[in-house]
């Protein structure tokens, strides 16, 4: 009778398991299929993307796709290099796609090529289309920016971001950032394109926290004549005498600019009603990449090459 039994347990095993494996396999057939089907499409539109024949895994508890290297760019000339992807579906994340991205990394743009290092990065794609996030931990892009962890979410035009630890030279260290805003037209062919159809950027609400100094700003950002970023917005800015001491530390701010903006600052804090510490609100002005505040001076932005 035990023996029975055991060649019934062992019957029902191996239906089981061919049933994973068919669900997997067609699962992954599907897969391949699909990204196939978005490499001739973003190939049509000008992308440039080289892939070697996935490898299936993922088995039994996933459906996924491995590709070791892969390059993908944009005619915009944004691109990026990995050593390896993954590309899957998993029960954990249910009616996502998810992309993980391994080994080395770099990111290729008009001005050259950022390496990226990680010890986790990965995007998961809303399967109805309508966005994403991409989570990242320990990340360091090139030798200027680091964060702790990373998170930005998308869904339509809007964008949720938030990094903790966040490191970028020629600014003070920021214990967390929190970006919440919308573009106001969609991607279009062209950056001009886009411009000239009235898109805009519009920041809700920017937050900078470290240690005393609390750094809020809300602004609408857009493209001049030359495709550089200007906009208005106005930032509300908590603890200014320790601000001013971190942004001329960073070399933000000139040392010789220091004393100015510190007793004009100083001059325009007030408490608020709510009480708390003093504060002090000033309009932003980005144009012609010169960024001022209440109209002083505070340093000119690199330019943008466009590609």
């Amino acid at each position: 009778m035990a023996k029975k039994w055991l060649a019934y347990f062992v019957l029902l095993l191996g239906v089981a398991a061919g049933g994973a494996w068919w669900i997997w396999n067609e699962a992954t057939t599907r897969l391949e299929a699909e990204s196939a089907n978005w490499i001739r499409a973003r190939t049509a539109e000008g992308w440039r993307i080289r892939v070697p024949p996935p490898v299936r895994t993922g088995f039994p508890f996933a459906a996924a796709l491995r590709f070791d290297g892969m390059r993908v760019d944009s005619p915009a000339g944004f691109g990026w290099r990995a050593e390896r992807a993954v590309l899957g579906l998993y029960p954990q994340d249910p009616g996502q796609l998810r992309l993980t991205l391994e080994g080395a990394q770099s990111f290729t743009h008009p001005q050259g090529i950022t390496p990226i290092q990680q010890k986790e990065l990965s995007l998961r794609f809303r399967l109805d289309g309508q966005g994403g996030t991409l989570e990242g931990e320990d990340l360091r892009l090139g030798e200027t920016t680091s964060m702790r962890r990373v998170s930005v979410e998308i869904f339509n035009a809007q964008v949720n971001a938030r990094a903790d630890q966040m490191a970028v030279t020629g600014l003070p260290r920021f214990d967390t950032v929190h970006v919440t805003g919308r573009l106001t037209r969609p991607p279009a062919s062209s950056l001009a394109a886009w411009r000239d159809s009235g898109g805009a950027l519009s920041v809700e609400r920017a937050e900078f926290r470290t240690g005393e100094v609390i750094a809020m700003l809300s602004a609408t950002l857009t493209l001049d004549q030359q495709l550089q970023p200007e906009g208005r917005g106005i930032l509300t800015l908590t603890g200014v005498q320790e601000a001013v001491t971190l942004m001329t530390e960073a070399g933000f701010v000139a040392p010789n600019q220091a004393p100015l903006l510190r007793t004009v600052l100083g001059l325009a804090a007030r408490v608020p009603p709510e009480g708390g510490p003093p504060r002090v609100e000033a309009p932003l002005e980005l144009r012609g990449r010169r960024l001022t505040a209440a109209r002083l001076p505070i340093t000119t932005l690199p330019a943008i090459a466009w590609r």
